[in-house]
């Protein structure tokens, strides 16, 4: 099922163009969610909707595709029969076929975790090109599925101790002849440690949208690196020099200055690995109008999972004066903290703020265009909600 959207660049599509893309919608998804771009596919979810329930379901999850799969443009699992990944590189044996089936009969595990573009709030940095990321590119999820450790024992697969890196291969071909497919390196100690192959979503059949039948999901990375619509997995001593991972899906290893020239290499940038600590505000939303008085005020926050998030710390007057929020800790360290407080607030316009800390001492900053990149990614400041009192 492929949807017949109205654009074909990476643009926000106007007024015209979403209620034309609304028309075709895929069957299953909210269409409340904001068409970013049409070709490839890329929906962002509400914050509202983020706020009804701890797991983002999936009709509300946010898609964000670098290359569409045809058949994978349904909400619908795709079949698990046929499907084939391929394990290859520094490995004994060199080659390892997996029929995606087999993997229904093998232990699954699953992970309650944070599942985020790396372009998530890209506007706050102002001036940046790409995807208009406001604040909807991200969910808190459950992926269930197969630890690749555990694959590699079933197989008997020795991987060659050179191996620093392994590199995640989809389905979905590359848009146009003078685009590259799409592929990424994560550091195989993450892989090896805690990466699955994923077959569920909140316990049910992986979408097609979403990946299915199989994606790769290491729990505490960003989004561009959960493999979707799996094929091979190649492990190897250094970092692909594909565009999407040597060039793209990068961050300076120094800090620049808004509107600064940089040309990317793998010698002086690093790929967008761990998520960022991050905090929301789910109520009051921005925007909203309230009574003066007490005024209940609740988000979630979040990191990679390397550090349990210690404090929320709440403001109202801009970062004057700062108040702990009741920290909720979870289960699992890849998922959000829910967290709440109550504020009394006077007529007027007001501007709340949430700022995270971590056990490893790091911290939002006020103003996340400090870390600006030309990329606009990795954005972690403060989060900011201003309403009205009346």
């Amino acid at each position: 099922m492929k949807p017949k959207v109205a654009t074909s660049n990476n643009a926000p599509v106007s007024d015209e163009k979403t209620k034309k893309a609304h028309e075709n919608w895929i069957e299953g998804i909210d269409p409340s969610l904001e068409v970013m771009s049409a070709i490839p596919l890329v929906l962002s979810t509400p914050v509202k909707l983020l706020a009804e329930n701890r797991i983002t379901d999936k009709k509300h999850l946010f898609v964000r595709n670098i290359q569409d799969l045809d058949e994978g443009m349904t909400m619908e699992p795709l079949p698990l029969e046929g499907w084939v990944i391929e394990l290859s590189g520094l490995i004994m044996p060199y080659r390892v076929l997996i029929q995606a089936k087999d993997l229904l009969d093998m232990e699954q595990v699953e992970y309650e975790m944070i599942l985020q573009c790396s372009g998530n709030g890209r506007n706050n940095f102002g001036g940046i090109k790409g995807t208009p990321w406001d604040q909807g590119g991200v969910g808190n999820v459950r992926f269930t599925g197969v630890p690749l450790k555990a694959i590699l024992a079933r197989y008997n697969v020795q991987v060659d101790p050179q191996v620093k890196y392994i590199t995640g291969e989809g389905q979905d071909a590359a848009m146009g002849l003078e685009k590259p497919d799409f592929e990424h390196s994560i550091p195989a100690a993450d892989v090896l440690d805690r990466g699955i192959l994923a077959l569920k979503l909140n316990g049910e059949p992986l979408p097609g949208i979403h990946g299915g039948p199989v994606r790769l999901v290491t729990p505490g990375l960003f989004g561009t690196m959960q493999i979707k619509w799996l094929t091979r997995l190649r492990f190897e001593t250094a970092e692909s020099a594909n565009f999407y991972h040597a060039t793209e899906y990068r961050v300076p290893n120094t800090l620049l200055k808004p509107g600064e020239k940089f040309k990317f290499s793998l010698e002086n940038s690093r790929p967008t690995w761990d998520i960022r600590l991050m905090s929301y505000i789910f109520e009051p939303l921005p925007g909203a109008h309230l009574k003066a008085g007490p005024v209940s005020i609740r988000g979630v926050a979040y990191n990679d999972g390397k550090a349990p998030i210690e404090s929320v710390l709440v403001s109202i007057d801009k970062g004057k004066g700062w108040t702990p929020a009741e920290l909720q800790i979870p289960d699992s360290p890849f998922s959000w903290y829910e967290w709440k407080t109550e504020q009394t607030l006077k007529r007027g316009t007001h501007e709340i703020w949430a700022r995270a800390t971590d056990a490893l001492g790091r911290s939002q900053p006020l103003d996340g265009r400090i870390f600006w990149n030309p990329n606009g990614y990795e954005w972690t400041g403060v989060f900011k909600s201003g309403v009205t009192v009346e």
